[in-house]
C-alpha cells in the first residue's frame, strides 16, 4: 500500500481525476489531499455563521467530489482552478442561503415582538395566525429550546401564564402583585425572546 501510495503521489490531477472517474475510489484521498490548504484558505476567508468548521469542510468534500465528476480537461482550464471556482459559488450559495435564514429569523422576530405588543399570545405560532409557515415555526422553536432558562423565576411563572391566554390583569390576581409588574416582566421577556430569535 506504502508503494501504491507513493506512485499515486506522482501522478497528476488528470490521472488521478480518470482512475476516480473509472471507478477507483481509492486516489481521492490523496487528490483531496492535495488541496487542503486551499480549502483551508477558503473555508478562513468566508464567515458562515451556520456553520462550524468540520460542516465546511464537509461541503468542501461534496464539491470536491462534484467537481471531479464533472470536470473536463479539454476546456483549457486546471482542475485547481475549477474546483476553486466551484467551491467559491457554493460558499456564495451558503452565505446567500445564511443571509437569508437570519433574515427570516428577524421577521419571527419582529413579528412575536408585535405580537406581544398587541397582546397577542405567542401561542399563535402553533396555529400558523401570524403568517408563519411551518418551516418559521420550526426554526422558532429550535431558537426558543433554551429561552425558558433566560428567564428569572418570576418571568417565567409570569410567561407562562401569558402563554395560557391570561390578560394582564388576570396574572397579577394570580401572583398577587399589581399590574406593572406584571408588564415590566412580560416587557423583559420581549426582550430576551427577541435577543434569543436574533441570536
Amino acid at each position: 500500500m506504502a508503494d501504491e501510495d507513493e506512485k499515486i503521489d506522482l501522478m497528476s490531477d488528470e490521472e488521478l481525476i480518470l482512475m476516480i472517474k473509472n471507478g477507483d475510489g481509492y486516489p481521492f484521498k490523496i487528490l483531496f489531499k492535495r488541496y487542503h490548504p486551499l480549502v483551508t484558505k477558503m473555508t478562513r476567508e468566508y464567515y458562515l455563521k451556520s456553520y462550524e468548521l468540520e460542516d465546511l469542510w464537509q461541503e468542501a468534500r461534496i464539491v470536491f467530489h462534484k467537481a471531479i465528476q464533472t470536470y473536463d480537461q479539454d476546456k483549457g482550464h486546471t482542475f485547481g482552478n475549477f474546483y476553486k471556482l466551484n467551491f467559491k459559488h457554493h460558499i456564495f450559495s451558503l452565505i446567500r442561503k445564511d443571509m437569508a435564514k437570519k433574515r427570516k429569523i428577524e421577521k419571527i422576530a419582529e413579528s412575536l415582538d408585535g405580537m406581544i405588543e398587541k397582546g397577542i399570545s405567542p401561542q399563535y405560532i402553533t396555529n400558523g395566525k401570524e403568517g408563519l409557515s411551518a418551516l418559521d415555526i420550526l426554526q422558532v422553536k429550535e431558537k426558543l429550546a433554551g429561552y425558558h432558562h433566560t428567564l428569572s423565576k418570576f418571568e417565567q411563572k409570569v410567561f407562562s401564564l401569558y402563554l395560557k391566554n391570561n390578560e394582564v390583569d388576570k396574572i397579577a390576581e394570580q401572583l398577587q402583585c399589581d399590574s406593572l409588574q406584571i408588564k415590566n416582566a412580560l416587557d423583559r421577556c420581549k426582550r430576551k425572546l427577541k435577543r434569543t430569535l436574533e441570536s
